[in-house]
């Protein structure tokens, strides 16, 4: 038998009404899975690898986690994520708003300058049960629990993630400062994907020439301003394709085309597959892969 006694008066560790509440979760689980560059002002993602390497640009530094290590992206980061050709990777991501540690900025669990991916020494068997049981349980619409109750698994995988990184190594790398101008042409490329946007409108909305904003841009994220909006929106069609019943057509009208041949020429040579052959592979299996998957 055991039993231990927990002393409530102890201060909390967040602010009064401010716990962390789920926004997103998200498997990827695609071997050739890319994000493309982009921000998300108002959540800090907690990243589980469960196999393979992933490779993350936040800022403008490289980082490379393993099957087993964990990742914080906070608010207002710039970042990219993209699995490891010759590993691929398998990833659980939860999306959170909503929280403040005492003493601290909202949706901030980093301190400043510590590194953002750490292999776990705190609760390791619980982070990774928490995330397997929210693979499992999300994918099956039969589900019916309240969103209360996933709160309380954001709750429990915040806490763990902070102590496992309160005592993280730091360092500069992520924190180096950007052209504002071309990080603000990628924020709202990011935003806007779906709409027509052409080279001169750029110009014009950011007063600076074609040239420097294609230079610019290419040189800082390696993809060109009018590659990355297709990239964006190929990122769109895929979970879009795999997680709702949603036509082709209608598919191709949400991610900014009109014409749905020219959708599903241009998915099919940047993705390498057809929409139609992609959906058939990636959707409703993740539960099956739960079941088959050795554990990391």
């Amino acid at each position: 038998m055991y039993q231990r006694c927990f002393d409530n008066a102890i201060e909390t560790l967040f602010e009064q009404g401010k716990t962390p509440k789920f926004s997103r979760f998200v498997i990827s689980d695609d071997p050739n899975w890319a994000s493309g560059h982009h921000v998300h002002d108002n959540e800090t993602e907690l990243i589980y690898v469960k196999k393979g390497v992933a490779k993350l640009i936040i800022d403008s530094s490289l980082y490379v986690a393993h099957a087993g290590d964990i990742v914080v992206i906070e608010q207002g980061r710039l970042h990219a994520v993209a699995s490891d050709s010759s590993a691929p990777a398998t990833t659980y991501t939860c999306a959170l708003y909503g929280f403040r540690f005492n003493g601290w900025q909202d949706n901030q669990l980093l301190q400043m300058h510590s590194c953002p991916v750490i292999s776990v020494t705190q609760g390791k068997e619980v982070i990774k049960s928490i995330f397997n049981e929210l693979g499992i349980m999300l994918p099956q619409s039969k589900n019916n629990l309240t969103s209360s109750a996933y709160d309380a698994f954001a709750y429990a995988l915040t806490v763990l993630f902070y102590e496992n990184f309160k005592n993280a190594y730091r360092s500069e790398q992520g924190y180096i400062k950007k052209d504002v101008l071309i990080k603000d042409v990628l924020v709202y490329l990011n935003n806007n994907f779906r709409e027509k946007i052409t080279l001169e409108q750029l110009s014009k909305k950011f007063r600076a020439s074609v040239s420097y904003i294609c230079h610019e841009f290419t040189k800082e994220y390696r993809i060109s301003p009018i590659n990355y909006v297709i990239q964006r929106r190929m990122t769109e069609a895929k979970f879009a394709l795999t997680n709702t019943e949603a036509s082709l057509a209608e598919i191709s009208w949400r991610v900014g085309y009109e014409n749905v041949d020219h959708f599903a020429k241009l998915f099919q040579r940047h993705v390498g597959c057809t929409p139609s052959d992609y959906r058939k592979q990636f959707k409703n299996n993740l539960v099956e892969q739960e079941c088959l998957m050795p554990e990391v």
